[in-house]
């Protein structure tokens, strides 16, 4: 008895620890891309010398 709730237990934590890590992951995600398109993060690429004697 005391092992069948303890395993409906476990796989309801499951189960909402991979909803709530989903939906984190897409707000983030969703977040960043926000951030990028109004400017607040911006990307620099780095070249090396080579690199600017060639073009």
């Amino acid at each position: 008895m005391l092992a069948a709730i303890l395993q409906a237990l476990f796989k309801f934590v499951l189960r909402l620890g991979v909803i709530f890590g989903l939906t984190f992951m897409v707000a983030c995600t969703i977040f960043v891309i926000y951030c990028i398109i109004r400017g607040d993060i911006k990307i620099n690429i780095i070249r090396n010398e080579i690199e600017k004697e060639n073009k």
